[in-house]
């Protein structure tokens, strides 16, 4: 009798019981027949569609009569080929490699694959693997054929925005189109005179999206799409990293593009004024049939709570900040109090969210951006007297360093008192970032330091430890660095295992620009040992301190005196360091009122100019020390190194020049400038008496 067939291993078991409870999963998951489920319960009952998940949140309950909710994604636009696929494989590795011969051709290779998608963005746009290969066309395609993906696009937009891949070929084909809104309405090509304009686009899609903006807030892929749609329609700057936060999160993946980046962005783009028409009727679309109760379930929710950040901010920051006042108000509803009055649900609500990880992050918004009159409420009423508190919290301390931010003289100074008890404690914490943002304001606002100064010595300083070594969390092998592994060119960085405290470097170089405080850090820098010094040099976080103590200021200049000849015999090996080679380039601006220093520190990278000649990094260092200057005009070199000089390119003949242009004395012409090198020249060689030497190995006489 035939046996049955089973397949072995624990692989295949797990995967058959993982089947039965997806089975299982959605057999349950099926919605109900109206007719088994009693009347008073339809009333309330609310349909969720999709993977939603229990953490979805029904907003449009009261839907306006004709609008339905969006239904499972029934649409379906086929697979791709495999050999359609190899096809977009092969063009994705095409423009990584960028080995085009010129910008034309590469221009005519992403029009040929416009042609060749045509008539499947759809299939490309929904594909796992090729979505991420249009994403990429999309960066490098001309604004016409981006106006010819758009008027594709339009009709599917609430089917695409809601895929998995089709929302990310979406998300980066609004943030592209945005750059040519105002170059499209002036300019339009023939070959697409009959494709609608940008603005025509964003609007269509705009009137596309509307009816279910309420359910895309909190839907798990739309609402990264709708943030950037806001964005785009108000005009703010693409580029600001404070709102690059509120679009995506930290888990999208970063596509590379060899698209040429802007130099300069602007802080706001010029849009049309039916741009920001759209963007109320969206808002208002979304957010004028909730109540209170239900917008403040979005500041907790974890998809909905950046969508509120971006409406907050927008509307804070908005052309139109009269809008706060009215009843379609975002913050109104938020907040309805608003005296925020100690113990008012307002009140309740804001303490509540302080120390929730995902409601932080609307705080800090409020923070930040509120009106003066609403934030003096906000501080005095809320937040002062949980101050203390919420500074020993680990998410909540985020939120006291926007508010540290934004106090003034004297509330600073108030709060300075309370905080000095707490510093051991803090320090003890690692709550390094709190403390900089401490020092840097009272620094700024002009409050005294001295307290701080003695608290923060005390306490890193507390087990007879270098204060330099304790706060930036050197580990004890590296005072044992040999110096020779610093020339080392096959190791550029750190040969250290272990990552030196990145806040705790920030917190050493804010301590060095506030004046009482600078001496704890400039003190530990001259008494720590020569091979600690090197090691915290070629460490990337670190070595910024030792650049920003040789900063040239007034207030520094004996510490300079002191410190800079610690570097002689090392400034060579510092050079053929990666990161060493940035402490090397300081030395030159550190060195500014110490010209003996500086000669001094020249003359070591003569001495070693073939090993350092023979690293790029160093290299570097000697061009930015201006070297072949010093070995070939050494006066000419001196005057530039007394602070006589223009730029990095040290040409002392040029400032000569403007010095004899200021003098009144004119300008030379090109061809009388080449008459005198001539008649120089001439006269030279009339001068030798000896015969020129013809052989191979002649050396040709250098000129004076």
């Amino acid at each position: 009798m035939p046996r049955e067939v089973k397949k072995r291993g624990r692989r295949h078991q797990e995967k058959e019981r993982k089947s039965k409870e997806t089975d299982r999963y959605e057999r349950s998951a099926k919605r109900f027949k109206t007719e088994h489920i009693p009347a008073e319960e339809t009333a309330d009952a609310v349909a969720v569609s999709g993977d939603a998940g229990d953490d979805f949140i029904g907003f449009n309950i009261e839907r306006p009569r004709g609008v339905e909710e969006p239904q499972e994604e029934t649409e379906f636009y086929g697979l791709l080929e495999p050999q359609e696929q190899e096809y977009y494989a092969n063009v994705n590795n095409k423009i990584v490699a960028n080995d085009f011969e010129s910008p034309e051709d590469r221009s005519k290779f992403i029009e040929a694959v416009h042609r060749e998608t045509e008539g499947k963005e759809l299939k490309v746009a929904s594909s796992q693997s090729c979505s991420r290969y249009l994403e990429k066309i999309i960066m490098l395609s001309t604004p016409e054929q981006l106006r010819r993906l758009f008027s594709t696009f339009i009709g599917n937009l609430t089917y695409l925005v809601r895929h998995r891949f089709g929302s990310h070929c979406c998300e980066t084909l609004f943030l592209q189109a945005a750059k040519h809104v105002e170059k499209a309405t002036s300019k339009t090509s023939t070959d697409s005179r009959d494709l609608p304009s940008m603005e025509t686009l964003f609007l269509q899609a705009t009137e596309e999206l509307e009816p279910n903006m309420g359910f895309l807030l909190t839907e798990r892929f739309a609402s990264h799409t709708v943030r950037v749609l806001f964005l785009v329609l108000s005009g703010d700057s693409l580029d600001d990293e404070s709102v690059k936060t509120m679009l995506a999160s930290r888990k999208k993946e970063k596509l590379d593009a060899p698209v040429e980046k802007a130099s300069v962005s602007e802080n706001r783009r010029v849009v049309p004024k039916s741009f920001r028409t759209a963007l109320d009727r969206l808002i208002s679309s979304g957010v004028s049939t909730l109540d209170t109760t239900y917008l403040r379930a979005l500041a907790t929710h974890p998809t909905g709570n950046p969508v509120l950040q971006l409406l907050v901010h927008l509307e804070l920051n908005g052309p139109a900040k009269s809008k706060s006042s009215t009843q379609n108000s975002v913050l109104q509803k938020l907040l309805p109090d608003e005296q925020l009055e100690d113990g008012s649900e307002s009140a309740k609500f804001i303490a509540g969210l302080i120390y929730d990880p995902a409601g932080s992050h609307l705080v800090e918004i409020l923070v930040k951006e509120l009106p003066g009159k609403t934030f003096k409420k906000l501080y005095k009423n809320i937040l002062k007297s949980r101050l203390r508190s919420i500074c020993k919290n680990d998410t909540a301390s985020y939120v006291a360093i926007r508010l540290l931010e934004r106090l003034g003289k004297d509330d600073l100074a108030e709060v300075k008192g309370p905080l000095l008890g707490d510093l051991p404690l803090l320090i003890a914490r690692r709550r390094t970032g709190l403390i900089r943002v401490l020092v840097e304001r009272c620094a700024v606002r002009g409050v005294d330091l001295g307290d701080v100064a003695d608290v923060i010595r005390a306490e890193y300083t507390k087990a007879n430890s270098d204060f330099l070594s304790s706060l930036l969390d050197l580990p004890d092998s590296e005072t044992g660095a040999k110096l020779d592994d610093v020339a080392d060119e096959k190791k550029p960085a750190s040969k250290q295992a272990h990552k030196t405290d990145v806040h705790g470097s920030l917190l050493a170089q804010a301590m060095l620009q506030a004046p009482k405080v600078s001496q704890i850090v400039q003190d530990s820098l001259l008494a720590v040992e020569m091979s600690t010094l090197i090691a915290i040099c070629q460490d990337p976080a670190s070595s910024r301190v030792i650049q920003s103590a040789l900063a040239p200021k007034d207030s520094n200049l004996q510490f300079r005196r002191q410190f800079v000849p610690r570097f002689y015999g090392h400034i060579a090996a510092l050079a053929q360091n990666l990161t060493g080679s940035y402490v090397a380039d300081a030395l030159w601006s550190g060195t500014e009122g110490l010209h003996f220093m500086k000669e001094r520190l020249a003359d070591d990278l003569a001495n070693h100019e073939s090993m350092i000649r023979e690293s790029p990094f160093g290299r570097n260092v000697w061009k930015n020390w201006a070297m072949d200057i010093y070995r070939r005009r050494p006066g000419e070199w001196r005057a530039l190194a007394k602070g006589q000089g223009h730029d990095q390119t040290r040409d002392a003949p040029q400032q000569r020049q403007g010095q004899n242009e200021s003098a009144g004395v004119k300008k030379k012409s090109a061809i009388e400038l080449a008459r005198e090198r001539h008649a120089q020249k001439k006269s030279q060689s009339t001068n030798k008496k000896h015969t020129p030497a013809t052989s191979a190995n002649a050396v040709v006489p250098t000129r004076a």
